[in-house]
Order: C-alpha cells, then structure tokens, then sequence
C-alpha cells in the first residue's frame, strides 16, 4: 500500500508540476505586471489556511480545469494527510517568496509563492502558483 501511495505521490506532483512548467521553456522571472503581488500572497495564505483545516476539495475547487482533472479530494488528503498529522498544529507563516514564470512556448505567465509553514512538530514547504485568471495550477508541498 506504501508503494502505491508513493507512485500516486510521484504522478500528482508530477502532474502539478507540469501544468505550471508545462513544455520544458518557462523560466523563474520577478512576478509579472499581469499579477498583483499582494494578492497572489492573501490567495496563497488563503489556501495554506484551507490546506490546514484539510478542506482539500476547497483546494480543488479554485483550480484550472487541468488541476481539477488531475486530482481528487481524496488523492490531495493521502498526500496531505500525512504531513499534517506528522507536524501538528500550525504556528505561523515565517518565509514567503513572490516569483513569476513564463512559459516561452505559450507566453503564458504565472505568479506564485514559495512559503514556509512553521507546525508545533516540524515546517512544511508550500509552493503555490496561480494563472492570470488567478486559477490555482500548483499546490505542492515538501
């Protein structure tokens, strides 16, 4: 069954991963004029929120058709869960990093945020990154 879960694991994140680097031509860059920078922060912090009350289908349900084809509800919490039973209650945000992407092949560009969230057992790594319609592409945890 851990086979499974990690094969599963390998293939969402692989699968997120790609719907925000899609063609092997985008390239980190500065957030783009295309995104606000205080929102992409506010809708990032609003999802860690939602990640934390294991409202996953909550998760899903603000993202691009790609992301809602990709995952259920119940493929995000056999990921999730693990990490937040390991970690425990949230503390805080205490890193945050804006960044932007370009995909070179389409022109289209993303924002997102990498974040650190500080647990009473451990941190869990959140990088979030959202179209220019403000869909969610990526939500991966570390």
């Amino acid at each position: 069954m851990k086979r499974r879960r990690g094969f599963i694991s390998m293939i969402l994140l692989g699968t997120l991963f790609l719907l925000l680097f899609a063609g092997c031509q985008s390239q980190s860059t500065k957030l783009s004029d295309k995104f606000d920078e205080e929102t992409v922060k506010a809708e990032a912090v609003k999802l860690v929120e939602t990640f934390n009350k294991r409202e996953y289908q909550s998760i899903i349900d603000q993202g691009s058709k790609e992301l809602k084809d990709a995952v259920t509800a119940e493929d995000f919490a056999a990921q999730s869960d693990p990490y937040l039973d390991k970690d425990g209650a949230f503390q805080k945000i205490s890193k945050t990093v804006v960044m932007g992407n370009e995909d070179k092949k389409t022109g289209e560009t993303y924002g997102g945020v990498v974040m650190i969230g500080e647990y009473e057992n451990g941190k869990i790594q959140f990088t979030i990154g959202f179209n220019e319609a403000m869909e969610l592409v990526q939500f991966v945890i570390r």
